[in-house]
């Protein structure tokens, strides 16, 4: 009996080393997961990890019907113009309104990388490895990799300090 349940708990110890993590702790102070998707612009695919040891990264989980997400996107847009050669702006979108995000993006001329969930590898597992309950979140990400700020909605004043403090320290 003894070797049975000893077997068992290897055999159970093991299996769980098969599987990736989905439940991974991606918080301030963790090494962002890379992220797959394509820009809403040039449709060629983007990957979180090409921009490591070489820019930040302002990280934007948004969706066409969310209302205060609208506002953010002009704000992102400056910011991307006004820091390019240091940062860039990644706005991934929960929903599956991507006719509806082009109309938008036309109208309000915007002009940043935007990876858009709806073309994004395992969605669902993105949305849960970065803890997504609601829109806008946003990121920051160092040049190492390195989650340093994380906020949900819609803070102008906090997005254009937190990026102006990690570039212009």
């Amino acid at each position: 009996m003894i070797k049975r349940v000893s077997i068992l708990f290897n055999f159970l110890f093991m299996l769980g080393f098969c599987f990736p993590l989905t439940s991974q702790n991606i918080d301030i102070g963790s090494e962002a997961v890379d992220i797959k998707g394509y820009d809403v612009k040039s449709k060629k695919q983007i990957k979180l990890s090409q921009f490591k040891n070489k820019k930040n990264v302002l990280l934007n989980f948004t969706a066409t019907y969310c209302g205060p997400c609208w506002k953010t996107y002009p704000q992102m847009d400056k910011i991307q113009k006004k820091y390019a050669a240091d940062l860039k702006v990644i706005s991934i979108h929960g929903d599956e309104k991507k006719d509806t995000w082009y109309r938008i993006a036309k109208r309000l001329k915007i002009n940043f990388e935007a990876a858009t969930i709806w073309d994004i590898q395992e969605k669902e597992k993105i949305k849960e490895i970065y803890k997504i309950k609601q829109y806008p979140t946003f990121f920051i990400i160092n040049k190492d990799g390195i989650i340093i700020d994380k906020w949900v909605g819609n803070r102008k004043k906090y997005m254009d300090l937190s990026i102006k403090y990690l570039i212009e320290p």
